[in-house]
């Protein structure tokens, strides 16, 4: 079994390991996970969403998966890859935690040597104010869309005892024996962390490869540019001073994309090389220089990212070096099912496997509430009801085993996917481009500002859950609409999950899984 490892690198890098979590979940991405995070701006928005999601998903599965816990999946498919964190004292790895950081603060220019210090300024603007300035500039919020500044200042903290290196250097020594690591890193060729991090952390990792490690493969996972966002402010305004511009975007990634054709011909790092962008870019409506309100909506072009992420988890790797490998679609007014790459030998699996996980959570926030309150009046009023007794929940003495942290995890997990399911929606439709993959209309609000999340419905009830629930996923290439609310409710009364070792309301949560795929079971298909 190989050892996945999966490094987001800026905020776009987290944003694409977003969208590989809830593909992991689904089951798109092998049977283990690890996953590490680097930013310089710590308190960047779209880090912590992602460091967030990360210990959602984790804990979910310490209680439905704890070999001890009286609610259990057992086997079931729900859960099942082994996501873990890197590092888990600390969540995200900041190289520079100094609020006070800067290159010359980094490398003591004061005491260097005279040809140092030379060479120092020649490489690295002196500067008398901010917006001039590289040698003083304030880190604490990021790099500033100023790769060369952030591949200097990260490089240095490489040699340093940092658990986040550690426990990879941990991971990486395992590949001396039969054990196969995979090191995937993804973020983008624009903006400032990504840009700086992603060839240097990839360079250092294949460089520190212990001897004899011949079955260690890296990958990478770029994001060409494919959003923008409101200018800061005019020309001369000390808001525009030190931060990412839009309209230099594209500038950047050209530059960044010849070192890059420079690197990979002189020193073949990836193993794999992944290019994801997108025809016309996403506007996001609002600007951030950093920290918490950098946080961009979940976008289309990052599930791309993270299917080619799957894959190479899943990819026979024997022999494979140096490959680069783009991403396109049918249509640039569409995106549909069979727009999506597959990580596996199954062309339809993205729909299959995200389809089924998005039905599950709409259905959970329905049936979960019934199921996991013993002591309401509702619950008492269907205890004679043949699913009742078909699923067990007749069996479970909530007195005994109560279910409140695990039924609360998997309510946040869902409240998750569906919020991120209903923000790539939203932003597609606003970028007009018909949305094929599902349909959150019926139930999902905007934020009221562009940088807030989409607001999830803590509950379905009635006809608003017969609704979402038929119609949240698109038909895929057959047409062939998914089954109703209806005929989940007659496979709950008539059917029974495979017995995979569940335990407790882990029997009723692996049926309701397993009943809410896209297709109809064998015997009803026509």
């Amino acid at each position: 079994m190989a050892v996945n490892i999966l490094i987001g690198v800026g905020g776009t890098g987290a944003k694409v390991v977003e969208s590989t979590l809830h593909a992991a979940v689904a089951g798109l991405a092998g049977d283990n996970l690890t996953v590490g995070l680097v930013d310089q701006d710590g308190s960047n928005g779209n880090v912590g969403r992602t460091a967030q999601l990360l210990a959602t998903i984790v804990s979910a599965r310490a209680l439905w998966r704890s070999t001890g816990g009286a609610h259990v999946l057992g086997g079931s498919p729900l859960f099942a890859t082994d996501i873990q964190s890197l590092s888990p004292a600390e969540e995200v790895w900041i190289p520079h935690p100094d609020k006070a950081a800067s290159l010359a603060r980094i490398f003591d220019r004061e005491s260097m040597p005279t040809g140092e210090r030379q060479l120092f300024d020649g490489l690295f603007a002196q500067g008398t104010s901010a917006a001039d300035t590289e040698q003083d500039l304030p880190l604490d919020e990021g790099y500033r869309g100023r790769p060369h500044i952030g591949a200097a200042a990260m490089a240095s903290r490489i040699e340093d005892d940092i658990e986040f290196w550690d426990k990879l250097t941990t991971a990486l020594d395992a590949a001396r024996g039969a054990t196969e690591v995979r090191v995937l890193l993804v973020g983008s060729v624009f903006g400032g962390t990504g840009a700086a991090g992603f060839p240097t952390l990839a360079r250092l990792i294949r460089r520190r490869l212990p001897q004899g490690a011949s079955n260690v493969h890296i990958g990478g996972v770029l994001m060409l540019p494919y959003f923008d966002f409101d200018p800061p402010g005019r020309d001369g305004d000390a808001s525009r001073d030190n931060v990412a511009l839009s309209e230099e975007l594209v500038l950047q990634s050209k530059s960044a994309l010849k070192h890059y054709s420079d690197l990979l011909r002189d020193e073949p790092i990836f193993d794999q090389l992944y290019l994801v962008g997108w025809d016309r870019p996403f506007a996001l409506g609002y600007h951030s220089r950093g920290a918490n309100g950098q946080a961009n909506p979940p976008l289309a072009p990052e599930l791309f990212g993270a299917l080619a992420a799957c894959r190479f988890f899943n990819a026979d790797l024997k022999g494979v070096s140096g490959q680069v490998l783009a991403s396109a679609r049918t249509s640039a007014d569409a995106l549909t099912w069979s727009d999506l790459p597959s990580p596996d030998y199954d062309p339809d699996a993205p729909y299959h496997k995200l389809g089924q996980l998005l039905r599950f959570a709409v259905a959970w926030k329905h049936w979960g509430p019934l199921v996991s309150r013993p002591r309401s009046g509702l619950f008492k009023a269907f205890r004679t009801d043949p699913w009742y007794r078909r699923q067990r929940i007749d069996t479970i003495k909530f007195d005994a085993t109560p279910a409140e942290a695990e039924v609360a995890a998997l309510d946040g997990y869902c409240r998750w996917v569906l919020g991120w399911a209903g923000g790539i929606e939203l932003h597609a439709r606003r970028a007009r481009i018909k949305f094929g993959l599902w349909n959150t209309d019926a139930f999902i609000r905007p934020g009221e500002r562009p940088n807030q999340p989409v607001q999830v419905p803590r509950v379905f009830e009635g006809a608003d859950y017969d609704d979402a629930y038929g119609s949240i996923v698109m038909p895929g290439e057959t047409g062939e609409a998914p089954p109703t609310a209806a005929d989940l409710m007659g496979r709950l009364t008539n059917e029974t999950a495979p017995e995979v070792n569940q335990r407790g309301l882990g029997w009723f949560v692996s049926a309701l899984h397993a009943f809410a795929d896209v297709q109809p079971p064998a015997a009803t298909r026509t």
